[in-house]
């Protein structure tokens, strides 16, 4: 049996392997037990104990007797409603802390940082923390804009440009020639562009507010560099302006 599900819902190991033999024993004292799971009888009352609080075992005293049987596996279903529950005050709270950390964060004294971000997980956190910076009307530009990162990201720039929209930014792409041919152009309140034929870009480049992304996609490697520093934005703003005149439009 599969038991990766039942590790997701909260349990561990040892709770697994005594649950599951509960199921096949039935009513059993803990002797069969510790020879069915392979567990110390030192150690069975305390994971008994554990799954008892959670529901999912319960007992009967024949005499002097204690013995204990799996509750209906049905049971399984409060323990992940209750699961999700605690997610859900735990979101709740982090919402409640992260004004409070951003404040902190944006106080730092250097007017400059650089981070290195891993993973597709890594660009996402960057596109999404231009949402969280960036104001109304303010414009942001990307660079260089490979296929490969099309093809891996596609659904969330989706969603990422009805978020443009909504906040009212601006934006300005230069797409790489084989990306901007490789589908049909979506309708985007962005203003759209592509480079050159001869000019491939496996790093692209984001610029927002005073933060330049240097951004790598390739087979091999899915990574990040995003640079705090304004008057390095500044400079990377003049180089897109000069790159955005050899631009091509729509034919």
């Amino acid at each position: 049996m599969n038991t990766d599900t039942l590790k997701k819902i909260g349990l561990s190991d040892s709770e697994i392997r005594v649950y599951i033999s509960l199921l096949e024993l039935g009513q059993t004292t803990t002797g069969p037990l510790v020879k069915k799971t392979g567990i110390p009888s030192s150690k069975i009352y305390h994971i008994l104990g554990s799954l008892t609080d959670k529901g999912l075992v319960g007992h009967i005293i024949h005499g002097k007797v204690k013995k204990f049987r799996a509750n209906r596996p049905t049971t399984l279903r409060q323990l992940l409603d209750k699961r999700e529950q605690e997610t859900a005050q735990i979101k709740e709270q982090l919402e409640e802390m992260l004004p409070q950390l951003q404040k902190d964060f944006s106080a730092e004294k250097s007017d400059y940082s650089v981070e290195i971000l891993e993973g597709l997980r890594g660009i996402k956190t960057i596109y999404d923390f231009t949402l969280d910076i960036c104001e109304k009307g303010e414009t942001v530009y990307t660079v260089g804009y490979p296929i490969l990162a099309s093809q891996l990201l596609n659904a969330y720039f989706k969603d990422y440009h009805k978020r443009l929209t909504k906040r009212g930014l601006n934006v300005k792409v230069l797409y790489d020639y084989d990306t901007w041919f490789s589908k049909k152009r979506e309708a985007r309140k962005a203003e759209q562009r592509y480079l050159p034929k001869e000019v491939h870009t496996p790093a692209f480049i984001h610029i927002f507010k005073d933060h330049v992304a240097i951004i790598v996609v390739t087979e091999k490697q899915k990574m990040s560099v995003l640079i705090k520093n304004r008057e390095v934005a500044e400079s990377y703003v003049q180089y897109f302006n000069l790159l955005w005149k050899l631009g091509r439009t729509a034919e």
